[in-house]
């Protein structure tokens, strides 16, 4: 849908939503938009595949066609032809998890952004134990707490298309490729502002301090998680084109488990903790991975060489 060249931009809505869906939405609100979404998707987006658009291209040539004894067929056609089931079943369910656990690199940038997710869960859960028990909101005045992320994401999203245009988009060869690791710079950014977030936070949410000052801190998880998503996801792309699908899927899967399977436990860890020790607790995981993408940028093309899935020729 997008060339590499414009990708990020596509993402970078993406994960706009990503991020703004728990503070925007309800249940209801996020069923009905969803909804409206399904419908418009289903008659309106037009098929991306390029295999399958080259597939449906030579099935109305045929019909219109008179080529003798020799019926037209495309690369996509013979290539699915001579797939048996097993090959099938390897590529839509096994390749997922064996590309995530084989790469060293998949493995490390699926497991920062799965953390990335579980810390945005288990920190939401810190909301209504501060603004509800510290500053007395109520129900509607805690999910108005929210909006310092909101505020982060709308302030991100403008420097962030100018670094692309004035410093990514020069970098692509004249073939419409980029090094993968050149789209690393910015989760080197984001990876501080999400320990940053989580200090800050912490420390400054007590009856003492003005409750904007939290809430503004809180403003810096969004502005990290929308440079990570971004730039994660992007170098996936770029690094493992040929195989990009099961490697999102990988990546989607471990961090919607980690997102799912955390906040089972956050309740318990800010009751024990307390806000400031819990928060920090989450700001130290979130440091151990702050050296993945410096060390990416380092020697990330000398892994991706040695890699049999990676993409070799930039």
């Amino acid at each position: 849908m997008f060339a590499p060249k414009y990708r990020a931009y596509g993402i970078s809505a993406w994960g706009m939503a990503a991020v703004l869906g728990p503070v925007l939405g309800t249940i209801w609100e996020l069923m009905w938009l969803s909804g409206f979404c399904l419908v418009v998707l289903f008659f309106f987006l037009p098929e991306s595949s390029a295999s399958n658009i080259i597939y449906r291209r030579t099935a109305r040539l045929r019909k219109v066609a008179h080529t003798g004894d020799i019926p037209l067929r495309c690369g996509p056609e013979i290539e699915a032809e001579n797939m048996s089931g097993k090959d099938i079943a390897m590529m839509v369910l096994i390749r997922p998890f064996s590309l995530t656990f084989t790469e060293p690199v998949l493995l490390a940038l699926n497991l920062y952004i799965a953390l990335l997710y579980a810390l945005l869960y288990i920190w939401f859960e810190s909301f209504p134990i501060v603004f509800g028990g510290f500053y007395g909101f109520d129900d509607g005045e805690i999910g108005l707490a929210f909006l310092g992320i909101l505020v982060g994401a709308l302030i991100t999203l403008p420097p962030f298309w100018w670094f692309l245009h004035v410093h990514t988009e020069p970098k692509f060869d004249e073939n419409g490729d980029l090094t993968p690791e050149l789209r690393l710079p910015p989760a080197c950014v984001g990876g501080f502002c999400v320990t940053i977030c989580l200090f800050w936070f912490g420390w400054t949410a007590r009856p003492s301090v003005h409750w904007i000052v939290p809430i503004i801190g809180s403003g810096l998880f969004s502005i990290g998680a929308f440079l990570l998503f971004n730039s994660v996801l992007n170098y996936i792309g770029d690094a493992y084109p040929k195989y990009a699908a099961s490697a999102f899927a990988g990546n989607d899967l471990m961090r919607s488990s980690f997102g799912a399977a955390f906040p089972l436990f956050a309740g318990a860890m800010y009751n024990n903790l307390g806000v400031p020790w819990a928060s920090s607790t989450l700001a130290f995981l979130s440091m151990l991975f702050i050296p993945v993408p410096f060390i990416l940028i380092r020697w990330g093309k000398q892994l991706r060489m040695r890699s049999k899935m990676a993409r070799h020729d930039i």
